[in-house]
């Protein structure tokens, strides 16, 4: 049972962070998948959509391939016969200006030119391009592209270059009577325009649903994996409630025997006299370990409740610290003393705090115990009173053996005793610091230590003061 007792915050501790990892795991697991899943067939999406327009850009420019000749043909009967001259049209510099398809072919229904169109509308997304051998562009349909450059190396069977928002397929073009030929030249090129703006839209406004999928179902997340949690924990959670009830039970329930048995030695004892000293020094110790056990017994029971649940408030009463820490230092004045310990106290100003007079007690009580266990005789224990704001202030100073710095952060877990100290002091259950945190931290304070070894200790205890 003083086992359990001692497991019980540990347990709490651990359960507490077990079901903060299983929480942030569930959430990071299931939002992950969710993430990764999404991002994949975005990814798919993106992926398939490109591919989808490359097709459509490397079949147009087949297609636009098979025209070429022809479309070099005409271009240069219009330079060449006469009836043509001045249809097409020139820049300032008196070169020959690209025409388009429709002008081209134009020649056989019309007397003059149309009008070369430049600014096609901005939904207009895709253009034809043909280039002689030279490179130099000389007819267009669509929107005209003036600054396109075509690659120095393309492959025979087509290159997809990627360029701001606009995506351009280059071919070249061969005679027909030398596609066999291994060093065979271009007569011509192709090239494919398409504007990648519209899927650009169409993909963000695609990514920006499933950020919005994500975010939703993220939030209906929170929730599956505080429900995954709860159902996680349930039986560990029943399984430490039970040991909480059964630690309250056990350790209320040795108090009965344990009473008797101190009433049956105290009345042994008076008749005892007729005993042989050795003999009835027996009755002493026995006395002491029930003493011993009594405390024991009552501190596991008060841990056990506060574990369980929240203390009592019904008794609570305006405490004055003043008298209460005066009469402690009375009752331990003639211990100390015998010890060759001078015990102090100091009081700046009176200071009441709300709560159980026996609890208040309890938590000096056990700081005075423990100064005065671990001070060597000619030392000295001092306790001091004073208020500050809001909050009354009591330290407990001694000049005994110290704790080492590396055992600070363990002095108030429950049954931890330091190797030196159970050296010192023989006797002790450990449990006495262990009552003092959870006592001052039920009432909404803090404790505080301050050692050097060998050299001293304080304890600094901060409540809230009624005013």
């Amino acid at each position: 049972m003083v086992l359990a007792i001692g497991l019980i915050p540990t347990l709490n501790r651990r359960v507490s962070n077990l079901r903060h990892r299983l929480f942030f795991i569930y959430f990071l697991v299931i939002t992950g998948i969710l993430s990764i899943s999404s991002f994949s067939i975005y990814s798919l999406i993106v992926y398939h959509r490109y591919n989808q327009l490359d097709d459509h850009l490397k079949e147009v420019g087949t297609q636009s391939a098979n025209i070429l000749e022809i479309l070099q043909h005409e271009y240069e009967e219009l330079k060449k016969e006469p009836k043509y001259k001045g249809y097409v049209p020139k820049n300032v510099s008196g070169d020959l200006q690209p025409i388009t398809v429709s002008q081209l072919m134009g020649k056989y229904y019309f007397e003059s030119v149309y009008e070369v169109m430049t600014n096609f509308p901005s939904h207009f997304s895709q253009s034809v391009q043909w280039y002689d051998k030279d490179r130099k562009l000389i007819v267009y349909e669509g929107r005209r592209m003036d600054k396109v450059s075509i690659p120095n190396h393309l492959s025979d069977a087509g290159t997809i270059v990627k360029e701001d928002q606009y995506r351009y397929f280059f071919l070249p073009v061969y005679a027909r009577a030398n596609k066999m030929e291994p060093h065979r030249q271009a007569i011509g090129y192709v090239c494919v325009i398409e504007s990648t703006a519209e899927l650009d839209r169409e993909l963000e406004y695609l990514k920006s649903i499933f950020l919005l999928n994500i975010l939703g179902i993220s939030m209906i997340t929170l929730l599956a994996a505080f429900w995954l949690t709860n159902q996680s924990l349930e039986p560990i959670l029943i399984s430490l409630n039970q040991l909480k009830q059964f630690t309250a039970d056990a350790s209320h329930q040795l108090r009965h025997p344990l009473t008797a048995i101190q009433s049956s030695i105290s009345l042994l004892e008076q008749y005892s006299k007729n005993l042989e000293p050795s003999q009835s020094n027996k009755f002493k110790v026995i006395l002491s370990a029930c003493y011993q056990m009594n405390t024991l017994i009552n501190q596991l029971l008060l841990l056990a409740r506060m574990d369980h649940h929240k203390l009592d408030q019904s008794q609570w009463v305006n405490v004055d610290l003043d008298e209460l820490l005066e009469s402690l230092v009375e009752l331990q004045y003639d211990r100390a003393k015998k010890k060759q310990i001078h015990l102090t106290y100091h009081c700046d100003t009176n200071a009441y705090v709300y709560g159980n007079p026996e609890q208040i007690y309890e938590i000096f009580s056990n700081l005075l115990d423990n100064a005065l266990h671990y001070t060597p005789s000619h030392g000295a224990v001092t306790i001091n009173l004073k208020k500050r704001g809001a909050f009354a202030i009591v330290e407990v100073q001694d000049t005994g053996i110290g704790i080492p710095p590396e055992d600070i952060c363990q002095v108030f877990n429950r049954f931890w005793r330091s190797q030196e100290a159970q050296l010192y002091h023989a006797q002790g259950s450990g449990l006495g610091l262990a009552v003092v945190k959870a006592l001052v931290e039920h009432y909404g304070g803090t404790v505080d230590v301050q050692s050097q070894r060998h050299q001293g200790t304080t304890f600094t205890v901060k409540l809230l003061a009624r005013s």
